[in-house]
């Protein structure tokens, strides 16, 4: 930042004497459904001194009318169109147009509890961690969501992956919606722009190596809003296990056996048919799945439908990161 600059921070830029405690950043793309519940969440709670900064990859729907509205009630949000749309790029932009002490990378699809960013800072200001986030309450917006959160709520659906499985208070490898001590790009770099998915895993990865420390706070519990339909959910699961292996390859010390199941699973899906061949044995792992899974559903709901869409929803979750994974282990940067 430089001194003496002219202060717009409807443009992204403040004055030095204008340095915030706090720079939350928001990717956002076509979220008119999503913007006003998400910025009315987040806007009058503590720090007052907060900039709030909508990176914005294309919006066509509507969305950055309602970010204009917004501004002109309250000067601290900023609006930064980001061409390259990739959410790597638009926080390594708003990083390089702020100069907080804190700074966080939040998603447009959640809403966050009042005490949300009081409590990280105060996490963060004891030297108890370096960068903080909550668990993840699971919603959706509809019938048919509902069952896909139930499923990404599960471990059978996304293995051990605390923030969306556990409440507990503990360090973790990784968290969403993290809150993070500036200090700590100046370490371990900003975010790498290969990757359009998985950017976050692989910085926290990078934490982890440079032995900095995660937490997971119960009392910062957010609400996320799931992909309402299987062909979205497919995509974005499709995406996740797609540049998984790029951040492996990188980080070795980050592999899960969560990670690698998915794949597993679809390459014994593909070899089924020659199998069956060899002895009727190899079909009872199929069997196994379909039957702890309808078990799993079955204990939550009771319309049949919801069963089968629920067992559709986590084939959808398998076999879209699996897919994604095995392709990803021969892509290039």
């Amino acid at each position: 930042m430089v001194a003496g600059a002219q202060s717009n921070s409807r443009n992204g830029l403040l004055q030095e004497t204008e340095m915030r405690t706090l720079t939350i950043c928001f990717p956002v793309y076509n979220e008119v459904r999503f913007i006003d519940s998400l910025i009315q969440s987040v806007i009058n709670t503590a720090p007052l001194d907060k900039e709030i900064v909508l990176i914005d990859g294309g919006s066509k729907d509507g969305t950055l009318d309602k970010i204009k509205s917004w501004q002109q009630q309250y000067p601290n949000i900023t609006l930064i169109h980001n061409e390259a749309r990739y959410v790597s790029n638009g926080f390594n932009l708003a990083y390089s147009k702020t100069s907080s002490e804190y700074i966080a990378l939040m998603g447009a699809h959640a809403e966050y509890p009042s005490n949300y960013f009081e409590k990280g800072l105060e996490i963060l200001r004891s030297g108890e961690a370096d960068a903080v986030g909550g668990p993840l309450i699971q919603k959706g917006k509809s019938a048919q969501a509902s069952v896909i959160a139930f499923c990404m709520s599960s471990k059978f659906g996304v293995g051990d992956t605390e923030f969306r499985t556990s409440k507990k208070r503990m360090y973790v490898d990784s968290v969403a919606m993290a809150i993070y001590n500036r200090k700590v790009f100046d370490k371990v770099g900003l975010f790498d722009e290969a990757l359009i998915r998985n950017q976050d895993d692989e910085f926290h990865y990078r934490l982890n190596h440079y032995g900095f420390k995660i937490m997971m706070e119960p009392e910062m519990e957010s609400v996320y809003y799931v992909r309402e339909d299987l062909a979205s959910l497919w995509k974005q699961y499709y995406y996740y296990g797609l540049y998984k292996p790029m951040v492996l390859k990188k980080i070795r010390s980050g592999i899960r056996i969560r990670h690698l199941v998915p794949g597993a699973f679809v390459a014994y899906l593909l070899a089924l048919p020659f199998l069956l061949f060899w002895h009727w044995i190899f079909i009872l792992p199929l069997g196994l799945y379909f039957i702890l899974a309808g078990t799993i559903l079955a204990k939550s709901f009771s319309n049949i439908k919801d069963i089968f869409f629920g067992i559709a929803a986590f084939l959808t979750l398998h076999l879209a990161y699996g897919t994604g994974f095995l392709k990803g282990l021969f892509k290039k940067r």
